[in-house]
């Protein structure tokens, strides 16, 4: 092959994305994961696959969904309609999208500084150990990664002498009508992936504005209105509330105050600056991660202000917007997820910095930027090989005992109780557990979270209001020993078991049914096993047809069972 060849932007392009994918796989993690975000996505995309609406099919009653944007379970709806119904598939389309967001990071920092540069930073972006993580999840940001690239990338001048004359009054120079209409489009798309995307949204207002393309502000700005005014009003602001509240799983705790709210984005500066940042671009943690985060946060901060202070483009505009909007974000939703749209420029400010300050000590100042870069990528290859041990664990472990083998034996427990709820119990049942849309996803039965309080009498409530006739006694966390298990020591004859289930450490899950209420101690049944720690002999349900447990090919196997025909 010709030295051109070899040299050409195309197949360094390639090569890097090839890179990033072959990593990704060789760290495959195949369990699914604990989190319920995951199962809500294929549920909502089992509701649009199946029913054309898009509805929580995981609640009682089934009510419409207003929390995640449509896009992404509607690409995952499209897979299931074209016969996708296992775990590993729609988790693989993770990998196409972080390769896609990838292959656009190079597209884009390529405008900014040329191939060279532009093949450093994507590498760096797509090995770094944050990105590579979020390959093995069913979850949208990969695709929201793949949208805001690519919308940078399209409203990014494409010579160096554009981006350094002042914009005409005509519009951004360099940019192409075609470019236009692709990045506004992804801008978009990008918000209806999720909501954070709105940052996007409004640095693309602003840079058309500095531009002065009023007529082309004016379409963003009635196109976006026309689709996401109906998504507002559909969800009357319910996810907007939740950052207001001191704790969103706590919703009792109230809402944040000024001084809340001060002490909240020190809290998350704190931890994006030391921890998230600097452990999701190198894999470095403790003292050395926050020392490296330190400096690599003065670095962006400078390379940020150089840039800014001259013709911003919409990532200097989106840098700080999307910045703000995770630092007021509440503390418990912090994590690697909701910085990886920001690892590029933090790669780009860090760099342009870098160089800046060694041009004027060296007269080679790229050695300087390959040996930060090295700095980087070399601390990540022992997460990688940690991981990848890890991963290859856990595909032992998950040919034999499912989905949800690699966890420890009370998780996989849960998942043997979904499948067992699956044909055990009556069609529209409804049960309380910690893991609603995991228990759904498993099950196929509606499922609600048990209050976190310790008013015992709530739960009684809320099961009588919400037709909820079982409750999943277990050890998941310690939710169930605090919330559960002592409204059933003060209740006694309002439960009954229905099926438990040992795990290998000899602590037992259970099942209970929620009986009717009663004025007398008559429970409708013999006295039987106990449930998990609660240290009450309960009456075991009289029933005929409660099913089998399921059997071992069951639990292994990684077809999604919502998916799959009864």
């Amino acid at each position: 092959m010709s030295r051109v060849q070899w040299t050409s932007p195309v197949f360094i392009l390639g090569l890097v994305v090839v890179v990033h994918v072959l990593l990704a796989i060789f760290i495959a993690w195949p369990s699914v994961h604990t989190g319920g975000d995951n199962a809500a996505y294929v549920s909502l995309a089992q509701s649009l696959a199946r029913d054309g609406a898009y509805s929580e099919l995981w609640y009682p009653g089934a009510p419409p969904h207003t929390r995640y944007p449509p896009l992404y379970p509607g690409f995952l709806a499209l897979l299931i309609l074209l016969g996708a119904k296992t775990w590993g598939i729609l988790k693989a389309s993770s990998i196409l999208f972080t390769a896609a967001a990838t292959a656009f990071c190079f597209l884009w920092v390529r405008r900014v500084h040329g191939v060279p540069v532009a093949a450093l930073a994507a590498l760096l972006f797509g090995i770094s150990p944050a990105v590579l993580f979020h390959t093995q999840w069913i979850l949208a940001e990969p695709l929201f990664l793949a949208f805001t690239f690519g919308c940078l990338w399209a409203l990014t001048p494409d010579s160096p002498e554009a981006r350094r004359r002042p914009l005409p009054a005509n519009g951004p120079d360099g940019v192409t009508r075609a470019s236009l209409a692709a990045g506004l489009g992804l801008a978009v798309a990008a918000y209806f992936t999720r909501s954070a995307g709105l940052p996007l949204i409004a640095a693309v207002a602003i840079w058309l504005a500095l531009g002065r393309r009023w007529s082309t502000l004016a379409v963003l700005g009635v196109v976006f209105a026309m689709l996401a005014v109906p998504w507002q009003l559909r969800s009357g602001g319910e996810y907007a509330s939740a950052f207001w509240m001191m704790n969103p799983y706590a919703p009792d705790q109230g809402t944040v105050g000024l001084g809340d709210l001060v002490q909240r984005v020190a809290q998350n500066l704190e931890e994006y600056s030391l921890e998230h940042v600097p452990t999701g671009l190198s894999g470095m943690t403790g003292t050395l991660g926050a020392a490296f985060g330190v400096v690599l946060a003065a670095c962006v901060v400078v390379g940020w202000f150089r840039r800014a202070r001259h013709s911003p483009g919409v990532a200097e505009i989106f840098f700080p917007l999307y910045t703000g909007l995770i630092l007021v974000w509440p503390v418990q939703w912090s994590g690697d997820r909701f910085v990886l749209p920001l690892l590029p420029l933090v790669l780009l400010y860090a760099g342009e910095t870098v160089a800046w300050g060694a041009s004027r000590v060296f007269r080679r100042p790229a050695w300087i930027v390959a040996v930060a870069a090295a700095l980087v990528a070399v601390p990540a290859v022992d997460s990688w090989t940690e991981r990848a041990d890890q991963a290859n664990q856990c595909r032992v472990r998950v040919a034999a005992l499912g989905p949800m083998g690699c966890y420890a034996s009370h998780i996989s427990e849960f998942q043997a109780m979904a499948l067992w709820a699956r044909t055990g119990l009556p069609e529209g049942s409804t049960v309380f557990t910690r893991k609603p849309r995991l228990f759904y996803a498993f099950s196929g039965h509606a499922s609600v979270t048990y209050p976190f309080t310790d008013d015992g009498q709530t739960l009684l409530t809320q099961a009588d209001s919400l037709g909820v006739g079982y409750v999943v006694a277990g050890n998941w966390d310690f939710s169930g020993p605090a919330y559960v298990n002592p409204v059933i020591q003060a209740n006694p004859e309002r439960f009954c078991l229905v099926a438990q289930l040992t795990s290998e450490a000899g602590s037992p899950i259970s099942l209970l049914a929620i009986t009717a209420p009663t004025t007398d101690d008559d429970r409708g049944g013999e006295a039987g096993g106990e449930p998990s720690r609660t240290g009450v002999q309960l009456a075991t349900c009289l029933a005929d047809d409660w099913g089998t447990p399921p059997s071992a090919a069951a639990l292994a196997s990684m077809t999604i069972p919502i998916l799959e025909r009864r």
